[in-house]
Order: C-alpha cells, then structure tokens, then sequence
C-alpha cells in the first residue's frame, strides 16, 4: 500500500447579502441563517440552520434553535447544544458601512490529483447484502462492511432477506476489508469469524481507536489505520481514501478510483466530509431508509402518534440528506444501500409494525428528477466498468437459509446472567462525571415487568446502588433523570463484553423515560466511544452461526467455525 497524498481541495466563494435595516433586535430566521441583532443594529451573531448531529434543519423558537429530527436543542446565547459537548460555530459573515450583512459560503470540491484516464480492464461492482459490497479490478478485491448473516444488535436488527451462499466465499478470498465504524451491522463479529486473523483490515483512523479496539479484540493483527482524506493505492489503478463524518460521530465513508472511476460509499455518515466531496463521480452509494436509531421508537416521553410524527420526518430528513450528496457528487449512476435490515423477532413487534423506513425505489424518480441513472440493488447482479460504459448482468445464486430468530435470542438468555453487583462494579469504574442520574431497570422482552434488582447510579457525585423499585424517582433538581429500561440477558451482555451502549439503544432493547426530554448526547457518546476497551469484544461464547450454515450444500464450508472465546 502506497500513500500518493491528498486531494486538491477546491473553493468557489458565494456571497449574499442581508439589509440590517430588516431585522429586529434579537434572533432572526433568514432563509438558511439565524442572526442576532443587538441593540443600534449591531450584528451579535451568525450561524447556518444545519444541526451538527444528524445534518437536519433547526427552527428558531426563542432564544433557542430546535432540530426536529432528534429534538436537540442549541442554546442560542451560549452556542452550545443542551448536554452535548458539540458547539455550533458561526457562520462566516462580514459587516459592511453598517448597512448589510455579507454571508460567506461556499461551494467546496475535492478533486483527485493522481486520477489517470478511464483504463480498459474491467471493474465489477456487487451488492452483497446491508452494507456489503464488493468491488474488483486488476487482481485486486475489496469487499466493504461485511454482514451476511446472524442477528446485528443483539437480535434487535436481521438482514431483511438472506444473503447468496457465493458471498461468503468472496468475503473469505477477499485481499481487503474495509470497515466503516464499530456498529455491528458493519463490524459483524460473526461474519468475521469466518477470516483468518491476519485478513488485512482498513479502518478510519478515529482519535478514540474505537473500531480498532473492536478488531483487536476479535483477534485481527493486520488492522491497517489510514488519515482521513489521504489517497493511497493498494493495487494497480486501485485507490482509495476513508473520509470522516462531518458530524462527531466516529463513522466514516470510503471513496474509490479505480482505472479512472470515482466511486463513493457514504456509509451510514452524516454529510460525509461535511458534504465537500469528489464531483461528477461515477457511482454514488448512500444510506437511504432511516429507522437506524432507538430514537423515537424507544422514548416513552413521546406519545405514539408524536413518534410517528418523528419517524416521518426522519425518513423525509434521510431523502433530502440523499439529495443532498446527489448534489454535492453529481455522480452518473446511484444505488441507495445500507439500510437492508428488519426487525423480525416476535418479541419487537412493535417496533417492527411502527418504525416505517424509505424503500429503495423511492429514489429513482428523484434520480430521473436530476438526469441521474439510477440502479436498483440486486444480490444476483454484477455491474461492470469498462471502456467509460457501464453494464449489467444477472448470476445463478443460491441463498442462505431464513434465520431462526428464537434460537439466537433463547442462546443470549443462556448465556448472559444478570448480575446488579457486576453493573455496579462496571458503573463505578466508567469514570463519567456528569450531573445525570441513571436508573437501570432490568425488565423481561415486553418492558413492562421488573424481573431483578435495579441499579441506581448518580454521576455527579459517585453514588452507585441497588433501590427498590418504590424508589425509582422521575426527577431531581439540577441533574439529569433517565429511567432506562432494559431487557435483562441485554445490559448483562452489554457489561460483561463492554459493548457500546448504542448497540441497545439501535437494536431497540430498551425503553426510555427521561428528564428533560433532551438527549444526553455526553452520557452515549462516553458509553459507546470512551469506555469500551481491547479486552473485551462484541461477541458471544456460543456459534450463533451456525443456525445459518449449518446446512447443505454449504455446511462442509463451513464446519470449522468456532467461536472466539473457544
């Protein structure tokens, strides 16, 4: 692998303008800006309508700025989100004579300095399943986010249909895999069971190491950790760059350009790179479904219909963030991925029955709207480069077997015991300080029976405990309140592998009720990113899958699997 450098970076300023003489004295909502107007006219401050989270559009409501999506709230006085260590920068801006406001933006690209002309050998392209992709050129593969079978999220989250059984073979003889982020519907430790140790893995190089972490963990020793935005070639006309999510999360995308094609996956991010990306591209892959997130579905601070409301709006928030990248790459071809997934246990569905997600044909009007081709995702399918022509061409596959759902879930019970002294112990070695008390209740599948010992825990001033039920408190002033109710085998596997503690929020394992309503974005970013180590991993003693390869043709493939801890 060669690192050849970075990409050009270039800029085209635009300017707006804003009369002063039109606003009045303390925030104003102007088109695609918040301005704050002190007294003789003075201009306070500026800052964009787009949320630092997840990339939605806030709406002024007093001196406050709310995100609709994820109901965070930015304190307008302070630019600081409400319990969240991001702040909200201000927008570049000039004060001209007093008499109008200039609004700096502008329309940044990335071009690739090291891209040749279109090469005459093929480059073939095949959707696997989810996140899964494999791509192929030169005599060399790549295959990206491998999940082709078992349960992601603790049951909480299957793959919407099986994957082909040649799939698995393609991950095994693949020469690299790329891994986004450390969720398991991405990094599968099941699927990954299947490749030697020493498979070279490529991941973004995050400060926290959280994917690494994982990868190490699982026994991989050939992890290799590449900058962000640096080009490097792993092959003949082979390059690639991981670039990072605009947002904080730890997530990131990979763009790809091979025999002169540029090629974007975007993964799971929120505006990729803060939407500064390569134009006129040649494929363009997203994310497109939303319904990824505990949020609403799993917060009953919120009526029914109220999260309904939400999910709405997150799904038409996940379209325009569609648009968006459309935009902003311009590409010739799209092909919506990522958001294959299903909650298909008995004991989820509500969640299964309520949280409605875009489908892959709803983008193809909005392709043909902006003279993009688009391209349905097709397991039996292999697109191919050549000669600056793009083609199709359907396979013979055979496909896995439908999973078992009750097998998986009836194993984790087995095999996860809750224990509140284990909790407590965990808790207090966490090392979080922060005015926020929470209240972990242990339930059964429906949330609606307490069925062990709850654990109270207080942040700010180091108090960890077992309560009685009786005693579970609503609120507390100057402190942040959550009631976390959590299916019993879930928080005990989530403490004893030190899992983030997103895994059961997305998986939908737990149920929320909180004071304030506002989302403790410190507290699950420290669970998930801080406090996860190498000496645990995201995985379980038993081979779950085996309920899926345990079956011919397959099954001499396979019979060699074991476990991690065996």
């Amino acid at each position: 692998m060669k690192r050849l450098g970075k990409f050009n970076l270039i800029k085209n300023l635009k300017k707006k303008k804003v009369y002063i003489d039109t606003l009045k004295e303390g925030f104003n909502s102007v088109k695609d800006h918040i301005i704050k107007i002190g007294k003789n006219n003075t201009v306070l401050q500026v800052i964009d309508k787009t949320c630092d989270h997840a990339g939605g559009r806030l709406i002024l409501k007093g001196d406050k700025a709310i995100c609709p999506m994820h109901n965070w709230s930015l304190n307008l006085n302070t630019l600081e989100y409400n319990n969240s260590h991001v702040c909200k920068k201000e927008a570049e801006h000039k004060v001209i004579n007093d008499s109008y406001i200039e609004l700096l933006s502008s329309s940044s690209f990335l071009e690739n300095q090291y891209r040749n002309k279109f090469k005459d050998e093929n480059l073939n392209i095949r959707w696997l399943n989810h996140a899964t992709v494999y791509i192929e050129s030169n005599g060399v593969s790549l295959i990206t986010d491998p999940w082709l079978f078992g349960p992601a999220f603790m049951t909480g989250w299957w793959l919407k249909d099986p994957s082909t059984v040649d799939s698995i073979e393609l991950l095994k003889k693949a020469d690299y895999i790329y891994i986004s982020h450390n969720h398991p519907d991405h990094l599968h430790p099941e699927t990954l069971s299947l490749l030697s140790r020493d498979k070279k893995l490529i991941v973004g190089d995050f400060s926290t190491k959280s994917t690494e972490k994982y990868l190490k963990a699982l026994g991989f020793n050939n992890i290799i950790s590449l900058g962000f935005n640096d080009i490097y070639e792993i092959g003949s006309e082979f390059q690639i760059s991981i670039m990072k999510s605009g947002d904080f999360r730890d997530d990131s995308g990979i763009y790809l350009n091979i025999n002169g094609y540029q090629i974007l996956l975007t993964v799971d991010c929120n505006f990729l790179n803060s939407n500064i990306l390569p134009q006129n591209i040649d494929l363009l892959m997203t994310s497109f479904a939303a319904g990824a997130s505990g949020f609403p579905i799993c917060y009953d601070d919120y009526t029914l219909e109220e999260k309904r409301n939400i999910l709405n709006r997150n799904k038409m928030g996940r379209k325009s963030s569609v648009i968006n990248y459309l935009n902003a790459t311009k590409p010739k071809n799209y092909i919506p991925y990522a958001g294959m997934f299903k909650e298909y246990s008995k004991r989820d569905h509500f969640v299964r029955n309520n949280n409605e997600k875009n489908l892959t044909n709803d983008f193809d009007q909005i392709c043909t709207n902006l003279n993009i081709n688009y391209i349905e995702p097709k397991r039996d399918e292999v697109i191919s480069f050549k000669n600056g022509i793009i083609s199709k061409k359907n396979i013979n596959v055979t496909y896995l077997h439908k999973e078992d759902t009750s097998f998986y879930i009836e194993k984790y019970k087995e095999e996860y015991i809750y224990d509140s002294s284990v909790l407590i112990s965990y808790l207090k070695k966490s090392q979080f300080y922060n005015n926020q008390i929470l209240q972990i209740i242990p339930t059964n599948d429906s949330f609606d029976e307490i069925v062990d010992e709850v654990v109270y825990a207080d942040f700010k001033n180091q108090i960890y405990k077992t309560i009685n039920s009786d005693d579970i408190i609503d609120s507390k002033d100057e402190f942040r309140v959550m009631k976390l109710f959590v299916r019993k085998e879930i928080i005990a596997c989530v403490v004893e592998n030190k899992l983030p503690w997103e895994d059961f929020s997305i998986g939908f394992q737990m149920r929320v009720l909180r004071t304030p309503n506002e989302y403790e974005s410190e507290f699950w970013y420290h669970f998930t990113n801080v406090y996860i180590n190498s000496e645990h991993f995201r995985y379980s003693s038993y081979c779950g899958s085996c309920s899926v390869i345990n079956q011919k043709p397959i099954w001499n493939t396979f019979k060699s699997i074991k476990s991690i801890k065996n």
